[in-house]
């Protein structure tokens, strides 16, 4: 009895046993044909169930990388990247899980743990480039991260949903309409893909109001979006906008069927059947069209053999005479890889846009950019970046004609669903030269001063200050002047109908090379003189007892040139004075020579004659008196005392001069080139070559004084009279 039971106890464990056996290979199976399928939602679900029946260690192995494909290819990322670990962990002894694991890592923003998987696939599968190119992907990643574009991007939060929204595309001419794909409810399906575990997609169809919002978007009607479990998507235009090419995976038989290019025509509201492109063949998998700005080419995604791996970019050109498409060509390896290529889109200029998972880039799909080098050529393909791509999938993008905004899809964290449609824009560069004008003495502002600015592209714009003395060229908003990129310019502020005298201080900024808005600051002060107050400029030397300006004297009269073309409306008077040394007629003489000796020269300088008067005053305007003078006994401190008095100094006559349009008149020149050489104190002309005033004219210069009249003077000797106490030193 005892033997009967434990034969039947033995029987019972193994028929339990084999039950078991039969019954986890029986959800294996099952699921393997759900992930055939393509019905990776329905796989996941049998794969979990086969997995908790404790198959054997090599299969519970591959049963856990196969759960981890399941969230890969329904884009879940997270889970997927906990299950490839968990295959590696359990011996999977398929290298391909620590790259995917890899990748994982890199859409989930792990670079430094992407780093080690891609190097370590790199040691097992050293020949395979995705190990050096993950590598190289995540030293990038991090550089596009912390260097950002300018571009702005927007979730377009009126037009996605918890379920997908991808691929827009402009469909009129104004560009105020798109058609794009989602898996939302109101699809015209009622039925779930078990792909995705989401709606069968439909093209939607929305338009942007006079106030710059979409409307509700809406399915297209039949034939585009039929009741036959079907997913369609990805659709561009010719450039009438006449004819649609999009993309549809059909389902037979509740079987995934491979997706073609089909095309259909606009009438009025309503789509012509239908029509899939001649060149497809049907154990292929076509999609993603986008044609060319003249309607000849059609650039498309497909694993067609003989690509670079993965799905590539292909090209077919229609032929007019024969209304079709030519077999397709492969876009070579200078734009596929070894991975993905997806989602072309060919820009107005013949740019080409595409999404790579095989380029460097930062995690998943990014958008590159080739520009168009000639037929069926593009250039190198360049990372668009941060923030237009993300650790995740970046793909659709299209702009907005030769605008630099437009659309793309992404599925980044922060979004309403899986995949979602964000709008970007590349905000112009921006600059602004302010500041404000100020009263040098009073620190007030000046209200209606004249602020000028002249670029080096010829641009010359003036404005007036405000109440407070502020002033703004260019500002964040299209109202205000503009400020051009690649421009240097010079800003000067003025108010002589305020009767300010301009100064020199100019503002010298440049905006090239910026690659980032920038606000300039820049203030100016004004100086306002009274009427009657003698105003100082630098020394003007001479030579003892000499009308002729020494050559450093010439940067002291430089400061009244600049001084009077920066004020073209003002006439001045040129005021030279002597100390009390020396004989005071001849004091008179001196000091007059001394300013024709100026005005000459600024009349040489392009100075108009008619905005200059030279006064000699002698000794006759004394600062400092003698006997505040002779009360030092130091000859030292007399002699800086007597300096104070010898000055050359002007005062303001007039601010109305009108400019006659030129600087020197006939009668100017020839008084120059003329004039009698004799010298005040008999030696050689001044080493400028302006010959000094006539002893002559002279004469008739010497101003009255009261109690003394002018009478002719003698040629002045060498030795003054009284020379004992009065030196030459005038």
């Amino acid at each position: 009895m005892k033997r009967l039971k434990s034969t039947l106890s033995c029987f019972l464990l193994v028929f339990l046993f084999t039950l078991s056996a039969s019954a986890q290979k029986g959800a294996i199976r099952a699921a393997d044909r759900a992930f055939k399928a393509k019905e990776y939602f329905s796989a996941v679900e049998l794969y979990k169930k086969a997995i908790s029946q404790n198959p054997k260690k090599e299969e519970k192995a591959r049963v856990t990388f196969q759960i981890a494909e399941c969230y890969r290819l329904t884009g879940d990322i997270k889970h997927a990247e906990d299950w490839y670990a968990k295959a590696i962990k359990a011996k999977y002894d398929d290298a391909i899980a620590l790259l995917y694991l890899a990748d994982a890592q890199m859409m989930e923003g792990n670079y430094d743990d992407a780093l080690s998987s891609y190097q370590q696939y790199q040691k097992k599968v050293p020949s395979d480039p995705r190990g050096a190119n993950g590598i190289k992907s995540c030293q990038l990643a991090q550089q596009l991260k912390n260097s950002p574009t300018r571009y702005v991007v927007i979730n377009m939060a009126q037009l996605n949903t918890k379920f997908e929204e991808f691929s827009p595309a402009y469909s009129d001419r104004r560009m105020d309409e798109l058609i794009f794909t989602s898996t939302r409810q109101g699809t015209s399906v009622d039925k779930v893909d078990n792909g995705s575990g989401q709606n069968y997609s439909n093209l939607f169809v929305t338009k942007l109001d006079k106030n710059g919002k979409f409307s509700a978007p809406i399915p297209l009607p039949a034939p585009i979006n039929t009741n036959e479990a079907a997913n369609q998507g990805s659709a561009t235009f010719d450039r009438g906008y006449r004819t649609m090419y999009f993309t549809r995976c059909p389902m037979i038989k509740n079987k995934p069927e491979r997706c073609k290019i089909y095309s259909t025509d606009r009438r009025g509201n309503n789509w012509t059947d239908p029509v899939m492109l001649n060149f497809q063949l049907d154990s292929v998998t076509y999609g993603h069209p986008t044609i060319s700005g003249d309607d000849q080419e059609i650039i498309f995604t497909s694993d067609l053999p003989g690509g670079q791996g993965g799905k590539d970019l292909w090209i077919s050109h229609y032929t007019k005479k024969t209304k079709s498409w030519s077999a397709p060509v492969n876009l070579g390896p200078d734009i596929n890889t070894s991975g993905n290529e997806e989602f072309p889109y060919l820009a107005v200029d013949g740019s080409l846009y595409y999404s790579s998972d095989g380029l460097p880039g930062m995690g998943g799909l990014d958008i590159f950019h080739a520009a168009k080098l000639g037929t069926d050529k593009w250039g190198t393909p360049a990372n668009m970046g941060s923030p237009i791509n993300s650790e995740d999938d970046d793909f659709g993008i299209i702009y907005e004609g030769t605008h630099d905004r437009g659309y793309f899809s992404s599925n980044r964290p922060g979004g309403k669903g899986s995949d979602d449609i964000y709008s970007f824009y590349l905000p112009p560069i921006l600059f602004v030269i302010e500041g404000n004008v100020y009263d040098e003495d009073t620190h007030k502002g000046i209200q209606g001063a004249t602020v000028r600015m002249v670029g080096s592209d010829g641009s010359d714009v003036s404005i007036k200050t405000d109440q407070t003395g502020h002033y703004m060229f260019g500002a964040l908003n299209s109202t205000q002047r503009y400020i051009n990129p690649n421009t240097s310019y010079v800003v000067s502020a003025s108010a002589s109908d305020l009767k300010y005298l301009s100064s020199d201080d100019k503002a010298n900024e440049t905006t090239v090379g910026k690659n980032e808005s920038e606000t300039f600051e820049h203030d100016f002060q004004l100086k306002k003189p009274l009427p009657t107050v003698e105003l100082h400029f630098p020394a003007v030397l001479y030579d003892l007892n000499k009308a002729s300006l020494r050559p450093e004297s010439r940067d002291s009269l430089n400061y009244l040139v600049r001084l009077l073309n920066n004020n073209p409306t003002l006439k001045i008077e040129l005021d030279a004075h002597s100390d009390q040394q020396g004989d005071f007629k001849r004091n008179i003489i001196l000091s007059q020579a001394r300013a024709d000796t100026c005005v000459r020269y600024l009349i040489s300088q392009g100075i108009d004659s008619s905005r200059l008067v030279a006064k000699g005053w002698g000794e006759t305007k004394l600062l400092v008196s003698t006997k505040e003078i002779m009360a030092h006994k130091s000859k030292k401190e007399r002699d800086s005392l007597y300096q104070i008095n010898r000055r050359t100094v002007f005062r303001i006559l007039s601010w109305d001069y009108v400019p006659k349009g030129h600087f020197m008149t006939k009668q100017d020149s020839l008084k120059m080139k003329a004039g009698n050489t004799a010298k005040v104190t008999g030696e050689e002309s001044d080493t400028l070559g302006v010959p000094p005033v006539p002893l002559e004219e002279q004469q008739n210069m010497v101003p009255q004084k009261k109690g003394i009249q002018p009478t002719t003077p003698a040629t002045p000797s060498t030795t003054p009279k009284n020379s004992a106490t009065k030196p030459k030193n005038n």
